[in-house]
């Protein structure tokens, strides 16, 4: 049976999609499928790259003071967060900047926003990173993410629980 894990948005309460990884592999169960959107795309593709331990130990020594470094006080018509640093951390914890989704070593997908028409994009292939930024890109927040001829923007807006990307994906049960 092929079992797929389907990772909602939901920010900072995301961080909890840890826990329910590690309680499934205590009991044996390995989901082979990986969709996440928003935090749960953070999730899913560290999980899916096989750096779950990373980003657990990211997410718990996380302080008031490192949120703080994040934020972007000089160009908040680019979003309330600054890009570089944290996708640096992301880069460290999450997926390395030269991973590209089709060679993780479970099958991962993540959801993000098409701008021009509101429609939802599954990212399938190519870069990990960028695809995670797209699907985690809230409006305000994030700057949108420009991938081939269109932007994009967190995938919780159209998708938030990604089950019917684990299904298109071949997962014969999904667990959300």
């Amino acid at each position: 049976m092929n079992v797929g894990i389907a990772l909602g948005s939901g920010s900072a309460r995301g961080w909890a999609h840890i826990g329910v990884l590690e309680a499934l592999a205590g009991m044996g169960i390995v989901p082979r499928v990986v969709a996440g959107t928003s935090i749960g795309a953070v999730v899913g593709a560290a999980y899916a790259a096989g750096r779950l331990s990373a980003v657990r130990d990211w997410a718990c020594a996380f302080s008031r003071t490192d949120v703080a470094s994040y934020v972007n006080f000089t160009g908040l018509l680019q979003g309330l967060i600054s890009p570089g640093r944290l996708r640096q951390s992301l880069a460290e914890h999450v997926v390395p900047e030269d991973l590209a989704i089709e060679d993780m070593p479970r099958h991962f997908a993540c959801v993000a926003t098409e701008m021009s028409l509101g429609r939802e994009q599954w990212f399938t292939q190519g870069s990990a990173l960028d695809a995670v930024w797209a699907s985690m890109a809230l409006p305000a927040v994030l700057p949108p993410v420009r991938s081939k001829d269109s932007w994009y923007v967190d995938g919780g807006l159209v998708n938030p629980v990604p089950v019917s990307v684990c299904r298109a994906l071949g997962a014969d049960v999904v667990i959300a």
